[in-house]
């Protein structure tokens, strides 16, 4: 691959085309998803809403990565608004399949973990993964997420195999700045 500028960035408004394009591309690369190109794709429309959602929202964060104008990577941390359950984040990170190994996950779940520890909110954080996706499953450990259960018959295959699914979890602890 030539070289490129790779910019990380919070997802902004103008951005709601480019990632609503991005989305439908992934599920298409990728079987280890929960979805798949049968999944109804969030419009433009929608897609904005879910960015001016997490704009708003002090205990989400929409983190894109970009090629020139091009969303090649993302990172979205979601979690409730309830007072018991805000402090969860749930993870999900998606790479586009021509930029797969060189990194860009890794970034994303450092930048994850950073956002969470100087939130003020986040002190946990969590994701589910496909057994079977033993690169992924390697980064988050590696990362300090501990698998902590598993989700038999969690997810299946377009064939129709089902397959294991790994609850994760990291705890995140105050930063100090």
């Amino acid at each position: 691959m030539a070289r490129q500028e790779i910019v990380f960035k919070e997802a902004e408004l103008d951005d709601a085309a480019g990632l609503a394009d991005f989305l439908e591309q992934v599920v298409t690369e990728s079987d280890f998803l929960s979805q798949d190109d049968d999944s109804p794709n969030m419009t433009v429309e929608e897609t904005a809403c879910f960015i001016q959602n997490h704009l708003e929202s002090p205990n989400q964060v929409c983190l894109l990565a970009k090629c020139d104008a091009r969303v090649i990577g993302v990172l979205n941390i979601e979690a409730a608004s309830h007072v018991r359950v805000n402090h969860i984040g749930d993870i999900f990170i998606a790479v586009a399949k021509e930029f797969w190994g060189h990194g860009l996950g890794q970034i994303l779940l450092e930048e994850a973990i950073d956002w969470a520890e100087h939130s003020g909110i986040i002190r946990r954080l969590e994701l589910t993964v496909q057994a079977r996706n033993e690169r992924a499953v390697h980064i988050y450990e590696k990362f300090g997420f501990e698998i902590e259960g598993t989700k038999r018959r969690g997810a299946k295959t377009k064939n129709g195999d089902f397959l294991d699914v790994y609850l994760m979890a990291k705890l995140i602890e105050n930063v100090t700045e």
